[in-house]
């Protein structure tokens, strides 16, 4: 089964229908669901997509996000070893300004060898193996 690692923004314009982006990840959604793709995600981004729907679109929406997620995503939880790589990743490029969020994505998309779906480009695209996957 093939895997795709999400990133925030994906899911954040998915929700909320007033984002630019949002025609372009539901069209993006309904084909990774036809074609049967794992949708992975670690919890850090769980957490930061819930943040912005709280703070953009109200508690309910937050909440139908948030139950969303837990029933049709892979949750990857952040124990010590993935956060100590994350830690590594991040020091190993001393002028980036990218998240620990950012970092973990990277090192969870590494790790398993799998796609990044992302509207960050620009933190990102500080680490060359990264492959990205776009409707």
């Amino acid at each position: 089964m093939r895997r795709l690692l999400l990133d925030a923004g994906p899911l954040i314009a998915l929700f909320y229908a007033k984002d630019s982006d949002h025609q372009v990840c539901l069209s993006g959604f309904q084909q990774l669901i036809a074609e049967k793709v794992e949708l992975i995600i670690p919890l850090p981004i769980v957490y930061e997509v819930n943040k912005w729907m709280l703070h953009n679109g109200g508690v309910p929406a937050a909440r139908r996000a948030a139950m969303a997620m837990e029933q049709s995503l892979t949750f990857l939880y952040v124990d010590e070893a993935l956060f100590d790589a994350v830690k590594v990743l991040q020091g190993s490029i001393p002028n980036w300004v990218g998240t620990l969020e950012d970092a973990t994505v990277a090192v969870v998309a590494l790790h398993h060898d799998c796609p990044v779906w992302t509207l960050n480009y620009r933190d990102l695209a500080a680490f060359q193996n990264l492959e990205f996957w776009n409707p």
